[in-house]
């Protein structure tokens, strides 16, 4: 007993010290193992995190311990100061030297140099892995007892080498890095590592430049260039980017392969290259971590160099047209787009072997489907046919000469698709031999062509069946009767197996026939469809028979014409709706209209007729279509010029061969010498005077036309209302302010919108001017916005609107008053934003547009009427300039006279020296409703009428004399005063402030109120 209850003890205490050590165990190895990782910049950077990733899932598998990973970021690159590093050793020793950690990792030059320099002070002995570029690591004697080491790197000459090799022709080579100390220090190896290539092509460096000159120029590489992208994570403005998302842009931007160091850059444009992992570096760094936490020293392991992969991307490798076959062994491909036997490979074998398990009953119903289908097709070739049958008469109703062969040889060519035709053929009978002529055919590209004629000799049998009207059918030449050995023979001898061939016929002759021939397999001609093809045979002979007749009378109307176009007459042909088919040059000598002016408009001629005399001719008409016989009637047209013209019309009616009125031949005779014979000298003298008169006055409009145009270069006169108005523009000129001119017509609005641009800082720029009366309102949308290539019918091409020509000028918009309601919104929107939509596309575009607009029109007059929106009005209306009339500016008109009589007289090449006392104060004492514009037309017409030195007014200028006006004029500080008044009471007496004058005055605060006491300015 007592040695059972001994042997029972013993277990018991063995059991105990085994549970005791495996609890032990379990708590070592249950207390976590604390790793720091310092990597080396945060922002925007896949690639750290890539490699933290890499590390913790790879400690998790290869070491038994739990591990605490803590990941830190040095971000030297972004912070470079000293300061920021002190703070930075700071952080790290009251973060992790208690509970110490049990290896520290430092990925990066700028990790490594920190753990180098600083790691035993902050970390004391504590293991350390140093993954850096330099080679110096690699070095025992560089490295600390405790610390061992990672050599990675970008695969420079890797990369160089394979871009040789994919592509041999390259001659250029880009190599492109930012302004950091990262992108900085990249570069410096890439040179390092480059100083002594000696490759086939020139290494050029893209470094230290902005993003746009970036751009810029991987846009514009020569040929034969390759681009080696390193980093770009500030550019030369200190701007910040994302490397592989800027890589995004330079690979859309760049006319050649981009290739890169690491793989984060797959997939954002590079074709690929010799690229440092993310994922093999954090596995290495892993494996060497798990062994120092297994207990190994870092003196014992050995410092190691990384690897790097060759890895590319499907996607790029298409774009350049490089096929994998010629990728080095080894390398890996991504982005690829499987196959569909890729991805439902399963998926297919097992609905085969459903297939195979089921064959019997599939096949049975796709059988049955097949014969479905094949009816179906039939059918829908069936409606096809009757669908083309139904149109095919419309298309040859009116169709021209010129045109009936091409649409013939469409339809033959649509017939032999529908029906599944070898060959379709027409062949036409010859008038003066025995033959048949081939006029159109089509086969298919393997086909033997038709023969070009064929004697009705070797066919006797067919002839007389031809021309019996009889149609001709067989599936197989044996099917011919006995009679049709010639047939049979020559059917043999070109190969033909079935024919259906169906005379041409208008119902008195035959014409020809049409053939469907088939060379490959024979084919059944069914009743319905060679009754269909009867129909296409005569539509076809229809069209034929037209086209002769249409041929034959443009021939005669070509010869009648040739006589016309000589005849003193003048001779038109006019078509039964009236339009015009030629109109003889002698029109213009009888008119004065040209033949183009009649045919574009024949309604023309009974324009010209004078109205007291087209009822005669309205009589002539009605009796003319109604009698079908030769008529004349003498009547009276009002030439171009306005002359009367006495005209005596014949007319000859134009019929078909049923009698069918077809239009009228009719001759115009010029008899005004005979009819005016009677009239007295003193009517003629009168008529020449109208005429000269009219004359006169085309001619003073043409002038005035071209004086609006181009004469006003200067701004003249010293009337204290013109000075004010300089004085206004002298003050706005040189803001951006939205200025508006206000003024009757003839001011000279224009001519002072053009003195705001020509004092501004815009004035390198010429003025855009826009007349907004002038252009449809249709069309005044484009102008102003412009528009793409087919934003609407007529649009040809892309057309830049005037606001975006005007980008950093000014635009003149004339007569404002004038613009379309809905075309008002979008002004608006670019006097607000400085943005609008071309007509046609969605993108906005913005403009720097200074606004200057001017309107003869009360615009709050128009608002007040719902014609023009009050906001818009409120943003032009910021700077008002009110230009005066001619008559509030009296002594201005002797400097206007005398500078409008030079102007003139060296035009005209005259000499007037004086203008007379009397002439100028008649000039002073009119009212001018028409302003300067009429003031130089007045001047210009007494130019032409004075023969000596003085100036002698052609015009009667006996108008109320405004003495009233002058009464009227106030001096520049009145108006001033009354100006500055009317702005303190639109902003309710407010001086200061956003909304105050002196903002709306361009005038400092105190300036205001300087010259409000100065004018005796209070406020009420």
């Amino acid at each position: 007993m007592r040695r059972i209850e001994s042997v029972i003890l013993f277990v018991l205490l063995a059991g105990l010290l085994v549970s005791s050590f495996a609890h032990a165990s379990e708590a070592k190895y249950a207390e976590p193992k604390r790793v720091l990782l310092i990597l080396f910049y945060r922002q925007g950077v896949p690639w750290p995190g890539l490699i933290a990733e890499s590390l913790r899932k790879s400690l998790v598998t290869k070491s038994p311990h739990t591990v605490e990973l803590n990941v830190e970021y040095a971000d030297r690159g972004r912070y470079p100061d000293d300061t920021y590093l002190q703070k930075l050793i700071e952080l790290y020793r009251y973060k992790y030297v208690h509970p110490p950690m049990d290896v520290v990792i430092g990925v990066g030059d700028e990790a490594a140099d920190i753990l180098v320099e600083y790691g035993e002070a902050v970390f004391g002995k504590i293991p350390m892995v140093i993954v850096s570029a330099n080679p110096k690591i690699l070095r025992r004697d560089f490295l600390k007892s405790h610390m061992t080491s990672l050599l990675w790197g970008p695969d420079i000459q890797g990369n160089i080498e394979l871009i040789e090799e994919l592509f041999p022709k390259t001659r250029h080579l880009f190599i492109v890095s930012g302004s950091s100390l990262t992108d900085r220090e990249a570069e410096k190896l890439a040179r390092k590592t480059l100083r002594k290539h000696g490759g086939p092509f020139e290494i050029n460096y893209i470094s230290n430049v902005s993003k746009t000159g970036l751009l810029e120029k991987v846009a514009r590489l020569p040929e034969n260039a390759a681009l080696l992208y390193l980093a770009f994570t500030r550019d030369a403005r200190g701007a910040t980017f994302v490397p592989r998302e800027i890589l995004s842009v330079i690979s859309e931007t760049a006319n050649a392969p981009v290739f890169g160091i690491i793989d984060p850059y797959l997939g954002y444009g590079i074709v690929g290259g010799s690229l440092l992992s993310a994922e093999v570096q954090g596995r290495r760094c892993a494996d060497i971590a798990a062994r120092i936490l297994e207990g190994k020293r870092p003196v014992d392991i050995y410092p190691t160099s990384g690897l790097n992969q060759l890895m590319f991307d499907w996607r790029q490798l298409k774009r350049w047209g490089i096929s994998e076959e010629r990728l080095p062994p080894g390398s890996i491909v991504r982005f690829k787009t499987h196959s569909l036997w890729e991805r439902y490979r399963g998926y297919i074998v097992a609905a085969i072997l459903i297939i195979l398990v089921e064959f019997g009953l599939i096949f049975f119903l796709l059988r049955q489907r097949a014969q479905r289908r094949r009816s179906q097709v039939e059918l829908a070739e069936r409606l096809r046919f009757e669908e083309m049958l139904s149109a095919l008469s419309a298309r040859f109703v009116n169709l021209p000469p010129n045109r009936v062969d091409q649409e013939i040889k469409r339809v033959l060519k649509s017939i032999g698709k529908i029906l599944k035709l070898d060959r379709v053929s027409i062949f036409e009978v010859s008038e003066n031999d025995p033959k048949l002529h081939l006029v159109h055919s089509h086969k298919d590209a393997d086909i033997k062509a038709p023969p070009s004629e064929i004697p009705f000799g070797q066919l006797p049998w067919a002839e007389q069946k031809l021309f019996n009207g009889e149609v001709l059918i067989f599936s197989d030449p044996a099917d011919l009767p006995a009679e049709a050995g010639s047939e049979k023979n020559f059917l043999r001898a070109q190969g033909v197996i079935s024919v259906a061939a169906i005379p041409l016929s208008t119902g008195e002759k035959i014409l020809g026939l049409l053939a469907l021939t088939m060379l490959k397999h024979r084919k059944k001609w069914p009743n319905e469809l060679i009754r269909q093809c009867r129909l296409v045979a005569e539509v076809f002979a229809n069209a034929l028979v037209r086209k002769q007749h249409e041929e034959s009378l443009m021939l005669a109307e070509a010869k009648y014409r040739t006589v016309a176009d000589f005849t003193y007459d003048w001779e038109y042909w006019a078509n039964v709706d009236d339009t015009l088919a030629y109109v003889s040059p002698s029109c213009e000598r009888i008119s004065g209209y040209t033949a183009r002016d009649f045919m574009d408009n024949p309604s023309l001629f009974r324009e010209i007729i004078v109205a007291e005399d087209r009822d005669i001719w309205n009589s002539h008409y009605r009796d003319s279509r109604q009698d079908l016989k030769p008529l004349e009637i003498q009547f009276r047209i009002q030439r171009r010029d306005g002359q009367i013209r006495w005209i005596e019309h014949s007319c000859q009616p134009v019929t078909d061969d049923q009698g069918g009125l077809q239009g009228f031949r009719a001759s115009n005779r010029d008899v005004t010498p005979r009819k005016l014979s009677e009239i007295d000298l003193r009517q003629a003298y009168t008529e020449i005077e109208q005429l000269k008169n009219q004359l006169e006055a085309e001619t003073a409009y043409l002038q005035e036309e071209i004086k609006l145009e181009h004469n006003f270069e200067s701004i003249i006169g010293q009337s204290a209302a013109l000075q004010y108005v300089l004085y206004k523009v002298e003050q706005v000129a040189a803001a951006d302010t939205t200025v508006l001119v206000l003024g009757e017509t003839g001011t000279g609005k224009e001519l002072i919108s053009r003195a705001v641009h020509n004092n501004s800082l815009r004035r390198a720029r010429a003025l855009v001017k826009v007349n907004c009366a002038t252009l449809p309102a249709n069309l005044i949308e484009s102008e102003l916005f412009g528009h793409e290539r087919g934003a609407f019918t007529g649009a040809q091409s892309r057309q830049t609107g005037r606001f975006e020509v005007a980008d950093g000028a000014s635009i003149f918009l004339d007569e404002i008053g004038e613009m379309p309601l809905d075309l008002q919104t979008k002004l608006l929107r670019v006097l607000q934003d400085g943005e609008f939509e071309r007509l046609g596309t969605a993108r906005t575009i913005k403009v720097d547009v200074r606004v200057i607009a001017a309107t003869n029109r009360d615009l709050e007059a128009e608002v007040a009427r719902g014609r023009f929106r009050e906001d818009l009005f409120y943003r032009l209306n910021v700077f008002p300039i009110t230009v005066p009339p001619l008559r509030d500016r009296n002594e201005d008109i002797p400097l206007l006279a005398e500078f409008f009589v030079g102007k003139v007289t060296k035009k005209m090449g005259k000499s007037i020296e004086l203008i007379p006392e009397g002439v100028m104060k008649k000039l002073q004492d009119y009212h001018w409703p028409g302003n300067v514009r009429e003031l130089e037309n007045v001047i210009e017409r007494a130019v032409i009428n004075s023969s000596g030195p003085k100036l002698r007014l052609a015009d009667d200028l006996a108008g109320p004399v405004h003495k009233e006006t002058r009464g009227r004029l106030k001096s520049l500080q009145a108006i001033e005063k009354d100006y500055i008044m009317r702005v303190l009471e639109e902003t309710s007496w407010r001086i200061d402030g956003p909304k105050g004058a002196a903002l709306i005055l361009d005038m400092h605060p105190s300036t205001l109120r300087s010259r409000m006491s100065k004018l005796g300015i209070q406020k009420p």
